[in-house]
């Protein structure tokens, strides 16, 4: 029974949640291999299916996540992760890859979960351990932070001036 449902999940919830790995990481490599991990620890775990399956399969990412996060930061303190060569170097996508790096860890997983995962707020509280208000709180005040931020260029010399 288990295994049926891992694989119906890996079906359905393989790519949200490698887009929300590779988003949150900044690393494809890594989000792919957290991505595989999240199914089978998920294949290894204890669930009864209530149907709350992706946000417990968003959980076990985010856990994952955060998990690689404080070992490589052990392993390489201080060493900034690069953008792979994939992406485009288009200024748009730079400030806001610069935005979204500048939220807070909590933010950043929360406005990912919903921007990019596509969970409902109670999804996001059960994953996170937020309630739905401190969700919606949270999305709301991350949504304004990333409007301000992207209002305002983070190079001044693409500024246009009158």
């Amino acid at each position: 029974m288990q295994r049926e449902l891992v694989e119906r999940l890996f079906a359905i919830y393989r790519e949200p949640v490698y887009r929300f790995l590779r988003r949150l990481l900044r690393d494809a490599a890594v989000a792919e291999e957290l991505a595989q991990d999240t199914f089978v620890r998920a294949l290894g775990a204890s669930y009864r299916a209530d149907g709350r399956e992706r946000a417990w399969i968003f959980q076990i990412a985010r856990n994952l996540a955060r998990d690689h996060v404080r070992s490589a930061a052990l392993r390489q303190a201080g060493q900034r992760v690069e953008e792979p060569a994939s992406m485009p170097d288009r200024p748009a996508v730079v400030d806001l890859n610069a935005a979204i790096a500048g939220l807070s860890d909590d933010d950043r997983e929360v406005f990912l979960m919903r921007e990019l995962g596509g969970l409902s707020y109670e999804e996001i509280a059960d994953a996170s351990g937020f309630t739905p208000d401190a969700v919606r709180s949270r999305l709301h005040r991350t949504r304004l932070t990333l409007r301000a931020a992207l209002a305002e260029p983070a190079n001044p010399l693409r500024r246009v001036r009158s």
